[in-house]
């Protein structure tokens, strides 16, 4: 195992998943990257541009410190970082195929059946689209 990709969102559960990848690394000579993707802006009626800009200006912004908090909190420099924009299951696959990465690691947040179908999950959807590896940790 040569490349290893763990998605973070700065939830308990990601945090998990990166301390588990960065086992994983440690254990196998991996490089490690953290990815974390800036979801489409969802927002009701016409926002003017301005308010969107510094909305998706504002989430990026998170990304790049939640990212710098992962580095931080692994206490392993070494670590790179990704900030992705999209839909985080699909960049996340398109990222792991396109750089071929031998695994990607994500966190679950252990909703049951129906949460999953009602909100949706990125880890359920990772597993049906990547074509690379993909361990779920909990």
């Amino acid at each position: 195992m040569k490349k290893i990709l763990v998605a973070v969102d700065g939830s308990g559960p990601s945090m998990v998943a990166a301390r588990l990848a960065l086992e994983l690394a440690r254990a196998t000579g991996a490089t490690l990257t953290a990815a974390y993707s800036v979801a489409p802006l969802v927002v009701p009626g016409e926002v003017a541009f301005p308010v969107m800009s510094d909305l998706l200006a504002a989430e990026q912004t998170r990304g790049q410190a939640v990212l710098e908090d992962v580095v931080k909190a692994l206490g392993a420099p070494d670590v790179r970082t990704l900030l992705l924009s999209g839909s985080p299951a699909e960049r996340l696959a398109e990222v792991a195929t396109q750089d071929e990465y031998d695994l990607v690691v994500v966190g679950s947040r252990g909703r049951n059946a129906v949460a999953r179908v009602l909100l949706g999950s990125v880890a359920d959807r990772l597993m049906h689209i990547c074509t690379r590896p993909v361990l779920v940790a909990r």
